[in-house]
């Protein structure tokens, strides 16, 4: 049986859309065949680059004959515009993380997927970074015992420096659905679903935003996030979860970036250093959702689970906002 070419087309030429477009170059039954942005203009170089068409805009990309993958890589807010371009026109669909500036566009986007009968995946990529997934084997097999308190952290440049649209909140939701969410459904996909959560947040200072939150669970850790637009030496992930039978520890800066501390006398070695990756994250990322469309299967990270962290992202500001605890519900 002669296997299918999947051919995707993206949508954005940032960061995200940059980073998942020469992601694909090479990956296995797959072939990166059309690039929009907002002009042709912002879309060439990165065509050129990777020889791919440019499409006149978004809306001609989820048309065309020649692209069966939409990566939607543009602004949050025009996430649910163009992912619903996408499935309207019979498209599968991968969406760059938070899935919408608010749960209605993500209900709609979501719906829309369903009603064409094509996958919509969300790009919530840390759960392809080494250190985040042997930390969820190493709690799924209680090497820690019962984990009990667990920190994270994550920050960089005050991106509104470079892309104008992160400053307006309506529009990005800042550095909460930003960076925070990264590690709200890491945090999900680690523990479950969390019962209170707490937020502080400083913003106003121009391109810096910051924020704090806490959260709570019945029978789990309690959690404590750090997010900031104000890492001025760049990018910087941290974590700790300690257990009552050892402790996991990682920084994105140190020369063994993760670690697992247990008491003298356990079994294991008590530093750990993190495996060299041969693919980066997004490509594993990316590759991960070509074989399970491939298989007929669902993506990993599908439209109600990044709908999900997406809402707690969103309870964290309204706490923020609100200076009081907010019980959190799961999204319907």
């Amino acid at each position: 049986m002669r296997s299918v070419t999947l051919r995707i087309g993206v949508i954005g030429t940032g960061f995200a859309g940059s980073t998942h477009a020469r992601a694909s170059i090479g990956l296995p039954g797959a072939r990166l065949t059309a690039i929009a942005a907002a002009t042709i203009v912002e879309a060439e170089p990165l065509a050129t680059e990777l020889g791919a068409r440019v499409a006149p805009d978004a809306a001609a990309l989820c048309a065309s004959e020649d692209v069966d993958l939409v990566i939607v890589a543009s602004p949050t807010y025009l996430h649910a515009e163009h992912v619903i371009a996408a499935a309207k026109a019979g498209k599968h669909v991968f969406c760059e993380k938070p899935i919408a500036r608010t749960l209605e566009d993500a209900r709609a986007m979501v719906r829309a997927c369903d009603e064409a009968g094509v996958r919509l995946a969300i790009g919530h990529v840390v759960r392809f970074f080494p250190e985040y997934r042997r930390a969820k084997e190493l709690l799924d097999a209680g090497a820690l015992g019962r984990a009990a308190v667990a920190t994270l952290t994550r920050g960089t440049l005050p991106v509104g420096a470079a892309r104008a649209w992160y400053l307006d909140p309506a529009k990005s939701g800042g550095v909460v659905l930003d960076l925070m969410l990264h590690d709200l459904d890491v945090l999900r996909w680690w523990f479950g679903e969390p019962a209170r959560v707490y937020g502080k947040r400083l913003a106003g200072g121009g391109a810096l935003d910051y924020a704090l939150a806490t959260l709570r669970y019945e029978d789990r850790p309690i959690v404590q996030l750090e997010a900031s637009w104000a890492e001025h030496a760049g990018f910087r992930t941290t974590f700790e979860v300690r257990g009552d039978r050892g402790m996991l520890a990682h920084d994105s800066r140190a020369v063994a970036p993760f670690v697992v501390q247990s008491p003298a006398g356990d079994a294991g070695a008590g530093v750990i250093p993190a495996p060299t990756l041969r693919e980066t994250p997004y490509r594993r990322q990316l590759r991960d959702l070509t074989e399970r469309l491939a298989r007929g299967e669902p993506p990993l990270v599908d439209g109600r689970e990044g709908s999900r962290s997406l809402g707690l992202g969103l309870a964290v500001i309204e706490s923020a906002e609100r200076g009081e605890v907010v019980r959190w519900t799961v999204p319907a």
